[in-house]
C-alpha cells in the first residue's frame, strides 16, 4: 500500500556547476524528473511512494534506479529497456537561478514505456496518482499515461496533476497545449505555475486564468506557484495567499515546483481534501513554500530535499520575523457600485505588499477585481493591509466606512 504513486519522465540532469578555463560549462550529473522529485520530498516526509516509468538498461539507467531507491522511493515500477537510451537533460542556469532545458530524447526511454508496463497493482494499492505533461509527449507512453490515468479513477484514486511544461520536448504549441488541458481535465488536484497559466490561457489575471482552467476542469483544489512571489490557492469559491521565504542564498531553482507540488499532496494526505478552512490552506501553503525554498539553496532536487525539522525551522524563523516587522491594519470599507470597485483596484495598486478583503470565512486579493465582484457589496468589508504606512490613509480614506 502507497501513499502516492507517480507515472513519468526519469532522466538524468546534467547541471551546469560553473565554466572551465576556455569558457566552456561544466556539468555535473543529477538523477532528475518531476514526478520522481516529488516523490522524493514525500518519501523524505515519511510517506510511502512509488514510481512508475522506464529507463534504459544502461549505466545511466543504473543509476536512475539506484537514486530513486536510496531516497526511499519504490522501484517496484520502474522498467528497464535494453532497446533505447536512457533520456539525458541539460540544464543550463541563468541568472537569478533559473534554468534553461535542452534534452537528448530521440527517442528516450522514457516516452517507450507501454501500456502492459504499467504496473495496475501500483495504482489500485495508492491513495493519490500523480502525472505530469512530459509522458504524453509521444507514444507509447502517451496512450500509456492516459489508460493509467483512467484506471486510476475507475478506482477512485485522488488524480494529481502538474503541468510542468517544457517546449523544446513538443513537436508544436497545439499538441502540448492540448496534453496538459487534458491533465487539468482528469485531475482533482492541479499544480500549475504562473507562466504556464498565462501561455495556455492568454490571460495575465490569475483569478481570470482560474476561472478559465474551472471550466475545463472538475479539479477541487488549485495550487498556483508565483516564483518567488509566493503562491495562490483556489478551493471552493475562496483563494488564499501564500507568502514566499525568500532567501539571498538560492543557486538553483531546479525541482523547487515539485517541491511545492509535493508540499501541498502531503497535507491533502494527512487532512482530506474536504471541508478545508482557510486556516488549512494558510498551513499548506506556508509549508509547501518553505520547503520550495530551502531546495533552491542546494543544486539537483531529488537528493536534496529538506525534512520537516528544516522546514519546521524556517517557518519558526518567518513568524518571528513577521511578528517582529509587520504592522497591520484592518478598516471597515463601503463599495456599493462597479465604478467605486474599479477606483478602488486601481488605488490598491498603490500599496506595496498584501492588501486583502475580508467578508465572513472568504478572503480575497484586494488588488483582483473579479475576486471582488464575487463578493456582496450591499455589506461593509474589511481591508486589512499587511504593511501599514501612514502615506495610505489618503488613499484608502474615501472608501472608509463609518
Amino acid at each position: 500500500m502507497y501513499d502516492v504513486v507517480a507515472l513519468g519522465e526519469l532522466l538524468v540532469d546534467f547541471i551546469q556547476n560553473g565554466s572551465s578555463r576556455n569558457g566552456n560549462p561544466l556539468f555535473e550529473a543529477n538523477p532528475g524528473g518531476a514526478p520522481c522529485n516529488v516523490l522524493a520530498m514525500l518519501a523524505r516526509l515519511g510517506y510511502r511512494t512509488a514510481f512508475i516509468g522506464k529507463v534504459g538498461n544502461d549505466s545511466f539507467g543504473k543509476m536512475l534506479g539506484e537514486a530513486i531507491w536510496e531516497t526511499g522511493i519504490s522501484a517496484e515500477g520502474l522498467v528497464y529497456d535494453s532497446k533505447v537510451n536512457t533520456t539525458l537533460a541539460f540544464v543550463h542556469s541563468l541568472e537569478g537561478g533559473d534554468r534553461d532545458f535542452s534534452f537528448y530524447r530521440n527517442p528516450g526511454a522514457d516516452i517507450m514505456l507501454a501500456e502492459q508496463e504499467i504496473s495496475k497493482k501500483l495504482i489500485e494499492g495508492c491513495k493519490v496518482f500523480h502525472f505530469g505533461s512530459l509522458s504524453l509527449t509521444d507514444e507509447p507512453a502517451k496512450t500509456a499515461t492516459k489508460r493509467a490515468v483512467a484506471f486510476a479513477k475507475e478506482a477512485g484514486k485522488l488524480i494529481s496533476f502538474d503541468p510542468n511544461y517544457r517546449e523544446p520536448l513538443w513537436e508544436n504549441e497545439e499538441r502540448a497545449k492540448e496534453a496538459v488541458w487534458y491533465g487539468i481535465g482528469a485531475c482533482d488536484i492541479l499544480k500549475i505555475a504562473d507562466n504556464e497559466i498565462k501561455w495556455l490561457t492568454g490571460l495575465d489575471d490569475y483569478d481570470e486564468g482560474v476561472h478559465a482552467l474551472k471550466e475545463r476542469s472538475g479539479a477541487k483544489l488549485i495550487n498556483v506557484t508565483l516564483g518567488c512571489q509566493g503562491s495562490l490557492a483556489y478551493y471552493q469559491g475562496r483563494k488564499v495567499c501564500g507568502k514566499p521565504f525568500l532567501s539571498d542564498r538560492t543557486i538553483d531553482t531546479t525541482g523547487a515546483g515539485d517541491t511545492f507540488c509535493a508540499g501541498a499532496l502531503g497535507f491533502v494526505l494527512k487532512h482530506g481534501l474536504d471541508d478545508l478552512k482557510e486556516a488549512d490552506l494558510e498551513e499548506m501553503l506556508t509549508f509547501a513554500n518553505a520547503a520550495a525554498s530551502i531546495v533552491t539553496t542546494r543544486k539537483g532536487a531529488l537528493r536534496s530535499m529538506p525534512d520537516k525539522g528544516e522546514i519546521d525551522s524556517l517557518i519558526l524563523g518567518g513568524r518571528k520575523n513577521q511578528a517582529e516587522q509587520k504592522n497591520t491594519k484592518t478598516f471597515s470599507v463601503r463599495l456599493q457600485s462597479v465604478d467605486k470597485v474599479k477606483g478602488f483596484v486601481n488605488d490598491m495598486g498603490q500599496i506595496e505588499g498584501d492588501v486583502l478583503l475580508l467578508a465572513g470565512k472568504y478572503v480575497i486579493d484586494a488588488k483582483s477585481i473579479m475576486g471582488i465582484f464575487s463578493l456582496d457589496l450591499s455589506h461593509p468589508l474589511q481591508l486589512r493591509i499587511e504593511d501599514w504606512k501612514e502615506e495610505y490613509a489618503l488613499v484608502i480614506e474615501k472608501y472608509l466606512h463609518t
